[in-house]
């Protein structure tokens, strides 16, 4: 008696205490409460319990890099899931680190056996609550120094005293979708970023707005610190060179800036084009330029057109930029744009009909960042209003943003059918599915049977916007069932193709 009003004190203790795991396990391990599972668990806590076990037998560097943005996503039976921003990240863990992953989380809790990973778009933000700030919690006096300026983007000060943009945690070599129109500038960013100032140097990247010649420039440095942490790799466009040269001019301090420049092991220069009639910054880029070319250190720039156009650049300085190589990012061909639209569309974990993504890629061809606009209105619709939009509605959309008098691949007008009633609509998917409406009506749990009335019973509460009561009068059933039907397709349609399929197909038979 005393035992068993013990072990209920004891597990109330522990859920008042919120104890960490390994005293959880070693209180059951001592007979005291024979859980059959874990209690409620606080998975942030334990990933930090698991992640200081971790720190020490890894490099600082790699630590940072690859356990920041990432967190315990779940513990089911004895799997613990870890989560990852990237399909990158989640590959190298697995393959680097999986091991010690799971000898700390076996420490923490020996109930676990097993340790698995999973892509979590939503973490690579670094603001998602179940993530850990690493450079706070596991903050060395040596650190780099992260300043937010205010009205300004963040920037990072290199140990060398370089003001450096930050490097876009989502545009890495992983996620860039080469074509016939980028292959040579990717396959360069991947020659230079494993083996910097040994190939292509300068590398010169230039193409159109929204092209990707940005997101190619921060991946070579991404790709750059995940093979040597310890280089030095400083990413800045026009502005900030401007603005950074100026100020230590006013102070007369140009000759120190310039020497800042000499630990530097890759310059990453964005935009260099806005350097155009600012004389007095580019004499000093020149001059940098010749001192870390002379040193064998990589150089990248890009820009909106090639050397040869950027006639307001001095000729000594144009020179420079035409002695490695020089790449073009051409707008991307359909067929890249619908590869695009897939890779983009799997990154955010959803799911669209296909044709959606073969409608956007038809029709919008002027970028990347113009594609990624029209597929995020799309998943915005089937998130936000839980019903995915159709070709004839996406094409009412783009024809508003981007002022086109015809859309391609628009369906024909049809004449609208007048459906106004659940009556009619049940007739209509039963003509879609080859079903009879009584099929649907009647009480037959077969899939095909249930799958159409569920269909029905959604399409007129969502698109007609019928009552409960009368859909359910219609269907002869309850309105908790059509509640119940109308909840689970809008679950369905996030995940499930095939059913996007048919609910758009139907829509398009009422000229939506």
């Amino acid at each position: 008696m005393i035992k068993g009003f013990f072990g209920e004190f004891g597990e109330s203790l522990l859920v008042i205490l919120r104890l960490p795991v390994r005293w959880v396990n070693r209180f059951r391990r001592k007979n005291f409460v024979n859980w059959v599972s874990l209690l409620p668990m606080d998975y942030k806590n334990f990933w930090l319990s698991i992640l200081r076990r971790l720190e020490p037998t890894i490099s600082r560097s790699q630590f940072l890099t690859w356990f920041q943005n990432t967190a315990a996503l779940s513990l089911e039976n004895d799997t613990l899931v870890v989560g990852t921003p990237t399909n990158f990240a989640r590959d190298w863990i697995a393959q680097k680190y999986a091991i010690k992953i799971l000898q700390a989380a076996e420490e923490e809790n020996s109930a676990i056996k097993e340790v698995t990973f999973d892509v979590d778009a939503a973490l690579s933000d670094g603001i998602d609550p179940r993530t850990i700030d690493l450079r706070a919690v596991f903050a060395k006096p040596n650190d780099k120094k992260i300043y937010k300026a205010r009205g300004r983007e963040e920037v990072i000060l290199t140990r060398s005293g370089i003001l450096s943009a930050k490097l876009n945690p989502r545009f890495t070599l992983a996620n860039f979708v080469p074509g016939a129109e980028n292959r040579l500038a990717h396959a360069a960013a991947l020659s230079v970023a494993r083996a910097p100032g040994m190939t292509y140097n300068p590398l010169v990247i230039y193409g159109g707005v929204g092209l990707g010649k940005t997101h190619l420039l921060s991946a070579i440095g991404h790709e750059v610190l995940t093979n040597n942490p310890n280089k030095v790799v400083a990413f800045t466009n026009a502005e900030i060179f401007t603005r950074e040269f100026v100020e230590a001019s006013k102070k007369f301090q140009a000759d120190e800036f310039k020497k800042k420049y000499r630990d530097v092991d890759v310059l990453l220069f964005d935009d260099v084009q806005f350097l155009e009639n600012r004389d007095k910054t580019q004499t000093e880029l020149f001059n940098i330029f010749n001192e870390l070319h002379g040193a064998g250190k990589q150089i990248v720039f890009t820009s909106d057109r090639p050397p040869s156009e950027l006639t307001a650049i001095v000729d000594r300085l144009r020179s420079r930029l035409t002695w490695g190589l020089i790449a073009e990012i051409e707008q991307p061909s359909f067929q890249s744009r619908l590869e695009i639209l897939k890779s983009k569309t799997r990154e955010r974990r959803a799911i669209l009909d296909p044709e959606l993504l073969e409608f956007i890629a038809l029709n919008v061809s002027d970028s990347v960042r113009s594609l990624e606009s029209a597929l995020a209105w799309s998943i915005a619709q089937t998130d936000l209003l839980k019903t995915q939009p159709t070709v004839r509605e996406l094409g009412k959309m783009l024809g508003k943003v981007n002022k086109k008098e015809r859309m391609l691949g628009l369906p024909e007008k049809t004449p609208e059918l007048s459906i106004n009633t659940p009556a009619e609509m049940i007739e209509l998917v039963a003509k879609h599915f080859n079903l009879s409406t009584e099929a649907i009506r009647g009480e037959s749990r077969k899939k095909e049977f249930l799958t159409a009335r569920q269909i029905a019973m959604y399409l007129a509460r969502e698109i007609l916007g019928c009552g409960l009561a009368e859909i359910a009068q219609n269907f002869q059933r309850d309105h908790s069932t059509v509640l119940h039907s109308v909840r689970k397709i809008s679950r369905e349609l996030q995940k499930n193709e095939a059913l996007i399929r048919h609910v758009n197909a139907v829509k398009k038979e009422m000229g939506l």
